[in-house]
């Protein structure tokens, strides 16, 4: 899988050693000194970039500063979180391409100048303005290659002296490639500390920082149970993305534990016996909203566990169990025995009863908190009066500004409040900023219209706040069945846009789509009229996370409008595309679990995840995340089209100072292509805010019907001397049990390691040892537990590096076990640097070509179609037989003529000439392949010479329907990518031309 010449690299690395309001009533200014009456020229390629100048997760002593910087190919702009009011802005007066932008560097930004972004509260005479957001408060909605939508929360409101506001604000910031839109939201609130504050019921307490312990007492451990509260979460507060609500008994694995846990939505938990597998969890349907009280309550009456939130029962679970007493302390804001993140919020009326309160009883607290009919059996009544009267934050007579103020123009919006304002009365304002030679349409010379081709409709308008045409889609009407099932329908809209304008003009288009028939594995495709592929992207972001929004996909465009009418049919394949499973990567936004920073997965048809990235190791320490498999099922009569399990997930460049690990610093995310015949990201940025070692990745993912093939090719760069203790190069992360561990090369198996009862914690059960013999090399773990449906193994198809003066061509391998469960143990493989490396230095590198494989153990466990894996399955049960069939199968030879070869796997070739063919020996599954560099997408085919003859290749099921387009702005240029059907054939020619000639 050779995508650069490596020995080539390594000589060569040796041998070097305006702004303008919606609001009618504000004064135009300009930002931009280009004549609207200019068309735009649609070759250029429009593209922004949303990411953290230093990084997101940083050391405890890191101090650099919390910088979003939004780049586009017209402007940046930088916004420090402690210095709102200090922002910094830019216009480029050079065009670079989207992916030549992410080596640009500092050069494009030499013209940043400083501007003035105010946000401002005039209330009692004094003026409050916002001078800081809380980094944790800080929300990436939607980020990709056209739009990005960041939320900071919790602004901080300070007047000249520094004195303090009790407000809530929320800035939003939406950035196009020719525009900037603020948003502004305010309303009166509370300063939040520790102690007493508001409560359902007058007063109640408020946790920031310190939970409140109440000492054990043999009255909290009835045989018969029930424990209530009342939680709210404020809006301007941080809550743990998971964290402890209330809690007795130390923690969930202790005898006699109760209470309840906070992830999106609540759990109540109890653990009766004793130990991990004793747990029971009851979850919330739905999650807790933010501002709103929230009464929980558990009971158990020696049989059942019951739960239910506001009065509603939630669920409920038959234990048959005798509680065990426990004679921990119970402690609210956080786990009981101390070891986790404080959950901050207000809480009230703390009940523990000795009986098992009926659902009537909880309904009538939850509806009636000021009334307690009956106290029969009531232990523990916190409710936190203390006779002081609670006095709600009301303002009179207001004035709110938005003003951003640059070198060239200035725009505000303000409004004034008259009378008294109240919590909970939310206020905004608005300031939208064109930026350079605006493209974008204004809102009365464009009518939209959206609906299906069974004529259902929807509203479309021209949105302030997220400065596009928005198609709000919701209770959308469809003739087949959603969720986890094969779906191999699509949902179909018909896109008609009419102008007036006498020119042709791109304009900002967001399909706001609540409900998709399945949310992992969806990939907008804008398409004519007829369903031919367009080739315009479509940013794919979506949440299936944030409370009281269901599962949405927000696919952001620019739509090409000429004058008059124009028409596009956009189509949203969820499973399969054509007769195969689709492959999908897209943006998934945190906001509502957790994290709230860039997250990216991946799919392969339509069940759960394939493989997830932490790019801003906001969730987590390590880049890779929740791997699983497709196609994948629990047994014979398993469901191939849900989630699955495979072992978590892993990890990219693994380096420590000291005891800290690195994380990524400066990470841009080039969005190439989403799908659905093969995806294509590019990660660029660096680990450590001092930029020590420059990190370049691609990961690739393509439409098949075997398995999942996670392409990640990785490019480690050191700037700075480091420690090459405990240091990786790339890891497969061990979370469910394996009984062996195999590795080998492309001539077969080199070692099979088992795993023995003697083993412990650490220990290696693969010390560090060269893959010897010539690659692609392999390492699989085939015996993995019964509980799990298939495992991940690697392949390293091509890898480099360089250490000084010593050069590296084989890939070292570590494998250590992380927990040991008779004769099988949760194991770690590590791609290490070779024995004798201690340190890094400036001018070291690796490149390593990697291929993640999602395999199932056995054939009973495999749902989807592919015949020839199966019986492979079949006859190699729990084998790493697969692992090398995959390794050596698709170690391609490939000859090409009219054309270059760019990249062996996936196939990717530079068309130099109308027609391009390509001779193939080898390949497993459908392989996957893309011309570039195509003067039009129109009119192309592809064909198999079989027996002399050409035979026109035609996957489609619903019509245009089995190639993926891609438009190249930078290179004015098309890209076609097919998906070839080589199971089973040792050679293979295909030629691609066209019929215009």
């Amino acid at each position: 899988m050779k995508r650069f010449s490596l020995i080539g690299y390594m000589i060569l690395c040796a041998a070097l050693a305006g702004c303008q309001a919606e609001q009618d009533r504000v004064p135009p200014a300009t930002v931009s000194t280009v004549a609207d009456e200019e068309p735009p020229k649609l070759v250029a390629e429009d593209f922004s970039y949303g990411y953290w100048l230093n990084g997101w997760r940083k050391p405890a002593d890191d101090t650099s500063a919390d910088v979003l910087r939004i780049e586009t190919n017209k402007y940046t702009f930088e916004y420090d979180l402690d210095r709102l009011e200090e922002p910094s802005f830019g216009l480029f007066d050079r065009a670079v391409g989207y992916l030549a932008s992410l080596d640009t560097g500092e050069e494009r930004l030499e013209s940043l100048e400083p501007a003035a972004l105010t946000v401002a509260i005039k209330v009692a005479g004094k003026s409050y303005r916002a001078v800081s957001s809380p980094k944790n408060q800080a929300l990436m909605w939607e980020s990709g290659k056209l739009a990005q939508h960041f939320e900071f929360r919790s602004l901080r409101f300070e007047d000249e002296t520094g004195e303090l506001l009790p407000a809530f604000g929320a800035l939003r910031l939406v950035a196009w490639p020719d525009s900037l839109t603020f948003s502004a939201e305010f309303m009166p609130d509370l300063i939040y500390a520790d102690g007493e504050s508001e409560g359902v019921v007058g007063s109640g307490l408020c946790i920031v920082k310190k939970p409140l312990v109440i000492p054990h007492s043999p009255k909290l451990e009835p045989e018969k149970l029930t424990v209530e509260c009342w939680l709210k979460i404020p809006e301007k507060m941080d809550s743990s993305r998971f964290g402890w609500l209330l809690c007795k008994n130390r923690n969930e694995n202790q005898i006699g534990n109760y209470g309840f846990t906070l992830r999106s939505g609540a759990t109540a938990v109890m653990n009766n016996l004793g130990g991990r597998d004793n747990q029971h969890h009851l979850k919330q349907r739905g999650n807790l909203v933010k501002g709103k009280w929230h009464h929980l309550a558990l009971t158990y009456d020696g049989r059942k566990m019951v739960f239910y939130v506001n009065g509603q029962l939630q669920d409920s679970k038959t234990l048959n169990e005798k509680r065990r007493v426990g004679t921990g302390s119970l402690r609210l804001g956080q786990r009981a025995d101390g070891r986790s993140g404080v959950t901050g919020g207000l809480y009230d009326q703390v009940r523990v009863w000795n009986r098992a309160l009926s659902g009537a009883e909880i309904r009538a607290h939850a509806q009636r908190p000021k009334v307690l009919r009956n106290s029969k059996g009531l232990v523990l009544n916190q409710d936190f009066e203390t006779g002081i009267k609670f006095e709600p934050t009301v303002w009179n007579d207001v004035t709110l500004r938005l003003d951003f103020t640059l070198p060239g123009g200035r725009r505000q919006d303000e409004a004034f409040i008259s009378g008294p304002w109240r919590m909970g009365e939310k206020k905004s304002l608005h300031i939208r900023c064109p930026v350079g030679s605006e493209a974008q349409s204004g809102k009365s010379k464009l009518q939209i219209g959206v609906s299906t081709p069974g004529g259902q409709q929807f509203p479309v308008q021209f949105n302030d706040v997220l400065g596009c045409h928005v198609a709000s889609v919701k209770n959308l009407k469809r003739r087949f069945a959603g969720k986890y099932v094969k779906i191999t329908d699509y949902d179909v809209f018909d896109i008609v846009v009419d102008s007036v304008r006498e020119r042709t003009e791109k304009v900002p288009f967001l399909l706001d789509f609540h409900g998709p028939a399945n949310i992992t594995g969806l990939v907008p495709i804008l398409c004519q009229a007829d369903g031919t592929p367009t080739g315009i992207h479509m940013q794919v972001s979506k949440n299936w996370h944030k409370s009281g929004f269901g599962n949405y996909l927000r696919a952001y465009a620019l739509l090409p409008v000429e004058p008059g009418a124009n028409q596009y049919q956009l189509r949203i394949p969820y499973g399969f595309y054509g007769s195969l499973p689709s492959a999908s990567h897209g943006q998934l936004s945190l906001v509502g679990y957790g994290g709230n920073q860039r997250w990216d997965q991946l799919a392969l048809a339509c069940g759960g995840e394939l493989i997830t990235f932490d790019l801003d190791m906001s969730l987590t320490e390590v880049a890779v995340c929740d791997v699983r498999v497709a196609l994948g099922r629990k047994g014979k009569n398993g469901n191939a089209w849900d989630w699955s399990d495979a072992g978590w997930g892993g990890d990219w460049l693994g380096l420590f100072a000291g005891k800290t690990k690195l994380a990524f610093s400066e990470m841009k995310t080039a969005y190439l292509s989403h799908g659905p015949c093969l995806t294509d990201v590019v990660y660029k940025g660096a680990y450590g805010t001092d930029r020590s070692v420059l990190v370049d990745a691609r990961v690739q993912l393509s439409r098949t019907d075997d398995y999942g093939r996670t392409f990640q090719t990785l490019q480690y760069h050191f700037e700075q001397p480091n420690s090459a203790k405990e240091s990786y190069f790339l890891k497969r992360h061990g979370r469910a049990f394996d009984g062996t561990v195999a590795y080998g090369n492309a001539a077969g198996l080199i070692a099979e390691k088992r795993v023995t009862s003697t083993l412990r914690k650490g220990d290696l059960l693969v010390a560090s040892v060269e893959l010897s013999g010539p690659g692609p090399w392999w390492v699989a773990f085939p015996e993995r537990g019964a509980e799990t449906t298939g495992y991940v193994s690697l392949i390293i198809r091509e890898y480099a590096a360089s250490f000084g003066d010593r050069t590296s061509t084989n890939p070292s391998l570590r494998v250590r076990v992380q927990e040991i469960r008779k004769d099988q143990a949760k194991l770690e493989a590590l791609i290490v640097p070779p024995k004798g490396v201690e340190t890094f230095k400036p001018g070291d590198f690796v490149i390593l070509d990697s291929e993640w494989v999602h395999l199932v153990t056995e054939a009973d466990n495999y749902g989807g179609p592919n015949e020839l894996y199966r019986q492979h399955l079949q006859e190699n049960p729990r084998s790493w037989k697969t692992t090398h069939r995959e390794a050596v199968g698709n170690d391609l030879q490939i000859a090409v003529r009219g054309g270059d070869l760019l990249q062996e796997l996936p196939v990717v070739i530079r068309a130099e000439l109308p027609e391009v063919t390509v001779d193939i020996k080898g390949g497993v599954g459908f392989l996957p392949i893309r011309f570039e560099n195509l003067a039009t997408a129109d009119g192309y085919a592809i064909y198999e010479v079989v027996s002399g003859m050409e035979v026109k290749l035609d996957q489609a099921v619903h019509g245009n329907d089995f190639w993926q387009t891609d438009y190249d702005g930078a290179t004015d240029s098309y890209k076609l990518s097919f998906n070839l059907p080589v199971d089973g054939k040792s050679t293979s020619t295909w030629i691609l031309k066209t019929s215009l000639l």
